[in-house]
């Protein structure tokens, strides 16, 4: 087994990127999509009828490892409430970590993006705080509705994805869209707050032995298994797993958003090379681990379309890679409304769309 101890210089690159990633997703949006992702830790940390999401009844609160910054101070200060604050070096509160995942923080963000939020709670949870809790979560939604942000909360047990990792029948659809759904999670989630994931520590060669892996690191003591968030490996999957999922995104979607294109090719590509289990969210692990930080800061939207971009041209599919990037730029272009060259803001979102349509030879003048 080839053990990986370079631990500490991975966790500080896994913490630039997240860092990049919680700059650019309040970069160049509305007041009240930055105060609804900023606030949304506070939120969770702390339960009082002064604060959106308040429930009666004994609700869990508290995140791993969360104090709050300045900026969230000085929010708190004018409630008329008193908070106890909370010690940051906990790693038992019922929240694990708060997680964004999707387009947040990448080029494909807009001023009308959605926000997906995972709240990860602990397994020492029962059924009945996990149903209060679920609460809080539909009242912070509509909180953050009530300021044209609208955000959608999902409440994921840590342990929600290990535990059925060993049944890839035909029959378990379920479990392969949830497989799919974690590697989308792995490739685009930004930590909110709490505990890092554990899954980027793991090196892509011991990927098929993920939890013999993980159990060595703890042995060793090279990592504290109370600091790590751990949804597990990304399986092997077999080829009807692949066909199957690629023809259920084939079918989801009769609007042909612009994203819903994207996701479709991408999935073609999962099949063309299912035999390596090279899933787009492995190969974000393999730039992750070997330090090399390509398409703008391992931008998430960006990887999808240079995946895409790759496979199209090896299977000589020109006409149709012409149209990806219509439907790339479509979609990005959002955020710039009628013409590239009269943005005043996001600078790093014009500079990249700018070198993208300098590479595909387009003119800038339409």
């Amino acid at each position: 087994m080839n053990f990986y101890f370079n631990i500490e210089a991975l966790k500080k690159r896994v913490d630039k990127i997240n860092q990049l990633r919680l700059r650019r997703a309040v970069d160049s949006v509305n007041k009240n999509f930055i105060k609804v992702y900023s606030l949304l830790p506070i939120l969770f940390h702390y339960h009082h009828q002064m604060i959106p999401g308040f429930v009666e009844g004994n609700v869990p609160h508290g995140i791993c490892f969360f104090s709050p910054d300045i900026g969230q101070l000085r929010w708190l200060s004018k409630l008329d409430c008193f908070l106890p604050f909370r010690s940051i070096t906990s790693y038992t509160m019922p929240i694990a970590a708060i997680y964004s995942m999707g387009s947040t923080s990448s080029l494909g963000q807009n001023q009308s993006s959605d926000i997906d939020i995972w709240v990860c709670c602990s397994t020492f949870l029962s059924n009945e705080e996990k149903v209060i809790l679920k609460k809080k979560c539909i009242l912070i939604e509509q909180w953050a509705a009530s300021m044209f942000v609208k955000t959608t909360i999902f409440l994921i047990d840590e342990n929600s994805f290990r535990c059925y990792k060993n049944d890839f029948s035909k029959e378990n659809y379920g479990l392969v869209q949830r497989v799919f759904l974690l590697d989308e999670f792995y490739r685009t989630s930004v930590r909110i707050a709490g505990k890092r994931l554990l899954w980027n520590m793991v090196p892509v060669e011991e990927e098929p032995y993920y939890d013999e892996y993980v159990i060595m690191l703890y042995n060793k003591r090279i990592l504290n298994p109370n600091e790590w968030l751990d949804f597990g490996g990304l399986y092997y999957l077999s080829y009807f797993n692949f066909f199957s999922h690629n023809l259920h995104q084939l079918n989801k979607s009769n609007d042909c958003k612009y994203k819903i294109i994207l996701k479709k090719i991408l999935f073609e590509s999962y099949l063309r090379y299912y035999k390596k289990n090279n899933l787009l969210a492995i190969e974000f692990k393999k730039y992750l681990h070997t330090g090399k930080i390509i398409c703008y800061g391992l931008d998430s939207y960006c990887l999808m379309l240079d995946r895409v971009t790759r496979y199209l041209y090896e299977t000589n599919e020109l006409t149709r890679l012409e149209f990806i990037r219509r439907c790339f730029y479509l979609k990005v272009s959002k955020m710039f409304y009628k013409n590239i060259k009269n943005v005043q803001f996001s600078s790093w979102r014009k500079i990249a769309l700018t070198q993208l349509i300098d590479s595909w030879g387009w003119s800038r003048n339409f």
